[in-house]
């Protein structure tokens, strides 16, 4: 038996490796590879584990360490910077699909609505994984539409929690609102009870373990928490999953959570995968060619459900079309963590076997659909935005009318980030006149009631670049992280305009060469500055003559980084003998109460004619005195900064001890 499940989980993962690598290279999600070879392994084909119970029990324990990595992942931090896409946002989004979805599963599959809730929930969840994955390697993560996006992801992740402690209440023969409340407030109670327990025990134990200091122990502590919390959650009646997440939130808010993530990181990935595996394993193939039409037409109706939806929300609260479009492509998908919630449906049987066999069809296709969809997403936003009156669907009905004094404003910001706020700072400190073209609402209210020339408005579409005077301006700042607006902004703009002067901002260097082919006149590359600041400042503590730092940054940024990109070093000599530095030292000395050098004057103490060291600064209190006069006496407490060579420094030091020449 055993030699069976290892020869098979061997195979499994000797196969997962061609088709994970053949599905990066397609560009279709790595965890959808990892379930295809589940689905190869399992009984439906080749059959190298047949035993499917020993493949649930195998996931479930994938299931809780999943739970357990979400719990140490869990911040407060999270709410406080993303509370208003998170607490609105996500609330909405998983309310309304939920009960959308729950509505349709009543009328056509289950007999109780509480069980069509269970389902809509199912549809609810996007893939937290796969998306913020495809946000964090496109640089899109602080875009207004990755900021919903995270909300929502987010509020989706803690709504599991809840689903979980609901779901045995639904499978109840006295299914009432009361009972719901009693179990319901029985479940938090327990759940309460594991949560206060946990917090005295488990930090306890973890800081009893670091102090010896045995890296095997302290792993294998991080395993008995995460399932001995799963089991003792288990035993008083609630899931292991949820246990497991209590017992990571617990650790991370502990000063251990860096520690023990980082000894997990390797093991995070192979669960996950493990876990996938299994949930491939546990598909029968035939049932998806078996009702192939059927499950094609769930994928159409939960796609256009998911649309909707997020759609509909985000718009409301972001006023912008582009956005919510983009956000709610994203989102489509059904994501892993309703598999977790279907394999525990199964159990309880709030799911049968033909529904879970379909819905883990679907899932399937929906995830190997968001890269696609994704790359078609921009294109398909700036084809339907070009359809529509900007003033009936950009949220430019409220927008005040631009006044004669601000249709002369010759300089226009788009985008109100940090980076922008810079911009508008320096702006401002020269008095040069400028407006703001803003897509976050609340950024617009907070900055207008400060008196902020700033207005909302989608500055990539042409009808609001012309109402804000774009056709007469003299210089254009695109300081937005969304690299496709920007792309469309600058390209819209130089149309409108070929003589406007365009400064855009990128965030990778691939992006440059395409920028300045769209009209963008000057590109700040944030992966070039930061590496050229690094740079400069090792040459400033190899102490390079800031005379030839100064000529050699300019001569890098010239011709937009192309020395750089280009590697032509031969550009970049310096005519500086090697380590010319290490001819000099610094050295400090401190003036003690009952030294002999208090009162005397540095031109009468002639420091470096009598040891060949100078003193470049002295230090009194909190007042530096640079290049220091020879008028100047000191006092107790001075710290004189000396430079020299070794010898002179040597020497001075013997000097100032005891300076009996300076006296007599």
């Amino acid at each position: 038996m055993f030699k069976e499940v290892l020869a098979g989980l061997l195979l499994a993962l000797i196969l997962a490796l061609p088709i994970v690598y053949l599905f990066h290279r397609l560009r279709i999600p790595v965890l959808v590879g990892l379930i295809v070879t589940g689905i190869l392994i399992g009984p439906s084909i080749f059959s190298l584990v047949r035993d499917v119970h020993l493949l649930e029990s195998l996931a479930e324990i994938g299931v809780i360490f999943l739970m357990f990595l979400l719990g140490l992942e869990f911040s407060i931090k999270k709410f406080i910077n993303y509370k208003r896409e998170v607490f609105l946002v996500g609330l909405l989004q998983v309310v309304f699909t939920t009960l959308l979805v729950a509505g349709i599963a009543y009328i056509f599959l289950v007999d109780l609505f509480s069980k069509g809730l269970f389902y809509g929930a199912l549809i609810a969840f996007s893939s937290t994984a796969v998306v913020l994955k495809l946000l964090l390697e496109r640089g899109e993560l602080n875009t207004p539409y990755g900021r919903h996006i995270f909300g929502i992801l987010i509020f989706q992740d803690l709504s599991v929690i809840v689903v979980m402690l609901a779901m045995p209440l639904i499978v109840q023969p006295q299914f009432s609102i009361e009972s719901i409340g009693i179990a319901l407030l029985k479940s938090l109670g327990i759940f309460a009870l594991i949560f206060i327990i946990g917090l005295k025990l488990i930090p306890l134990l973890f800081y009893q373990i670091a102090k010896t200091r045995i890296k095997e122990l302290f792993l294998i502590s991080i395993f008995v928490v995460s399932l001995g919390s799963a089991f003792f959650s288990y035993k008083l009646g609630l899931s292991m999953a949820l246990g497991a997440f209590v017992a990571g939130m617990i650790i991370s808010e502990s000063e251990l959570v860096y520690q023990i993530m980082a000894e997990i990181k390797s093991l995070k990935d192979f669960f996950l995968a493990f876990f996938f595996i299994m949930v491939g394993a546990l598909l029968d193939i035939k049932v998806l060619f078996e009702n192939f039409f059927l499950i094609v037409t769930i994928l159409l109706t939960i796609f256009f459900i998911k649309i909707f939806v997020i759609l509909g929300v985000v718009y409301a609260l972001s006023k912008s079309l582009r956005t919510s479009l983009l956000s709610s492509l994203y989102l489509f998908q059904i994501g892993e963590f309703s598999f977790v919630l279907a394999l525990e449906g199964k159990k309880i049987q709030l799911i049968p076997e033909s529904l879970y066999q379909i819905f883990i069809s679907v899932s399937i296709l929906t995830l190997m659909f968001t890269p696609s969809i994704i790359s078609l997403a921009y294109r398909f936003s700036d084809f339907l935005l070009s359809k529509f009156d900007p003033k009936k669907f950009l949220g430019v009905t409220r927008l005040r009318r631009v006044e004669k004094s601000q249709e002369k404003v010759k300089t226009i910001v788009v985008g109100f980030g940090m980076c922008g706020r810079n911009v508008a700072l320096g702006l401002k400190i020269l008095k040069i006149p400028y407006i703001v073209l803003e897509l976050n609402l609340a950024t617009v209210r907070h900055y207008k009631k400060k008196g902020e020339p700033i207005f909302f408005a989608d500055a990539s579409h042409p009808e609001i670049l012309k109402k804000f005077g774009i056709e007469q301006a003299n210089v254009l700042i695109v300081a937005i992280g969304d690299s496709f607006a920007a792309r469309k902004i600058i390209k819209i703009a130089k149309q409108l305009n070929p003589s406007l002067y365009i400064i855009t901002r990128s965030q990778f260097v691939a992006e440059i060469e395409e920028l300045l082919k769209l009209g963008a006149d000057e590109v700040i590359s944030e992966e070039f500055e930061a590496s050229l600041e690094l740079f400069v400042k090792v040459l400033e503590y190899y102490k390079v003559p800031k005379n030839e730092i100064l000529p050699l940054v300019e001569k890098l940024r010239s011709e937009h980084y192309e020395i750089l990109r280009k590697e032509d070093l031969s550009l970049l000599r310096l005519d500086i003998p090697q380590e010319w530095w290490k001819l000099f030292k610094v050295q400090t000395y401190i003036v003690k109460p009952k030294s002999p050098l208090i009162g005397l004057t540095l031109s009468r103490l002639n420091l470096r004619a009598k040891t060949g060291a100078t003193i470049i600064a002295i230090k009194r209190g909190e007042e530096v005195l640079l290049n220091p006069s020879g008028e100047i006496s000191l006092q107790p407490e001075d710290l004189l900064v000396l430079i020299g060579d070794d010898p002179s420094i040597n020497r001075a030091v013997l000097y100032l001890d005891d300076p009996v020449d300076a006296w007599y």
